[in-house]
């Protein structure tokens, strides 16, 4: 009988599991007028019982949700916006902190100029997964995505 496994759930090399990250992009490719400033949307999903800190989280010392593009040809990126972070209470009482955070589906919206025909935006987004309980370590999540400039 075959198996199926999910790429950031198992690994049939060695028999082990692997970390999941509790990130997942969504997003397919996106059409443009070639030579014009466009804005395309970056979709990601963070798993449920999940949160990442915000692009501006309210503590300097967390770690804030940032997409770097990769040098590349083809596409110019003109500036990005991040979605405003949804307010989590984290604690209860006096002890509580108020974090500013993503959960479910957000989008990072990129403005860029393409090129004429198909091309490869490349970056990471660089985030912290955590849950009621604890914080993961820092991951770096690489995201490709088509783009043609029609």
């Amino acid at each position: 009988m075959p198996v199926i496994a999910w790429a950031q759930g198992i690994s049939l090399g060695d028999a082990s599991v692997v970390k999941k990250g509790h990130v997942v992009f969504l997003s397919e490719e996106s059409v443009v007028e070639a030579g014009k400033p466009e804005v395309i949307e970056l979709q990601f999903r963070v798993d449920e019982g999940f949160h990442i800190n915000s692009h501006t989280p309210p503590d300097a010392l967390l770690i804030a949700t940032s997409f770097k593009v990769d040098p590349g040809d083809g596409v110019k990126v003109l500036g990005e916006e991040y979605p405003k972070g949804a307010a989590f209470k984290l604690g209860q009482g006096a002890d509580a902190e108020l974090l500013d955070v993503y959960q479910g589906v957000f989008r990072v919206r990129l403005r860029v100029v393409a090129a004429k025909g198909a091309q490869t935006l490349a970056g990471t987004l660089r985030y912290q997964a955590c849950d009621n309980a604890a914080c993961f370590p820092p991951r770096s999540l690489p995201v490709q995505v088509a783009i043609t400039g029609k």
